[in-house]
């Protein structure tokens, strides 16, 4: 069942992540599909980050559908990939694209749908994109870390956050406590785990895939009592 309710924060008017995930999926009704391609042409800082989301749930085994927004962001980096490589040049999300990582596989349908017309081939554009970029781009690889975040009694931490300052990425925990954030490869990254009320700690990664983390509460110092004498 395609979702149609309102797919955007009633107070903010930002899009809601559970409707991203689901228009990145070919799930949302015609109408809501529309909704939010026009919200992308309005919110141009928003592009790379969902960009990057499809890549994380491609990644993650997830049925991503290119639709609307992104199917045509395809037919750019297509006819014109110079111009989407300077764009995305200083962006992980970027250098995953032009390796044609986000390609390879990707669930498009081969007849039209309800939710999903099929524009011109568009398993062939993706296709020329992907040979495109790999045959003019140098890409930066990456590679997905994953693992867990504990407490002191090895219970998950839900919500808590992994931060990679250096590429300006960042992800939180599920209900189990796992996460999955995109670093490069073969290059050390430093990343930051942090949890309200528990003390930070910071990992420099090289090499690894998987990284569990156990957080401790912070101890505020104790302060000694003053004893007034009364004469």
């Amino acid at each position: 069942m395609k979702l149609s309710a309102n797919p955007f924060h009633p107070t903010t008017g930002d899009l809601l992540p559970a409707y991203r995930d689901a228009y990145l999926r070919g799930d949302l009704s015609i109408e809501n599909t529309e909704a939010v391609d026009a919200y992308m042409n309005t919110n141009s800082a928003q592009a790379d980050a969902i960009l990057r989301r499809f890549y994380e749930l491609k990644n993650q085994g997830q049925q991503v559908r290119p639709v609307g927004w992104v199917q045509r962001q395809f037919e750019l980096i297509r006819t014109e990939p110079q111009r989407f490589r300077q764009r995305a040049a200083a962006l992980l999300v970027g250098s995953a694209l032009l390796g044609g990582a986000v390609f390879a596989g990707t669930n498009t349908p081969t007849t039209p749908t309800e939710n999903f017309p099929i524009t011109a081939d568009a398993t062939v554009a993706e296709a020329e994109a992907a040979e495109a970029l790999a045959a003019n781009a140098t890409a930066v690889r990456v590679v997905t870390m994953r693992g867990r975040i504990l407490n002191e009694d090895g219970k998950p931490l839900v919500g808590a956050t992994v931060l990679d300052r250096a590429n300006r990425r960042g992800v939180s925990t599920d209900k189990d406590g796992n996460y999955a954030i995109v670093v490069p490869a073969n290059k050390a990254t430093q990343l930051q785990y942090a949890y309200a009320g528990y003390k930070e700690e910071e990992v420099l990664m090289n090499g690894k895939s998987s990284y569990n983390v156990t957080l401790l509460p912070r101890t505020t110092a104790k302060t000694k009592k003053h004893h007034w004498w009364q004469f």
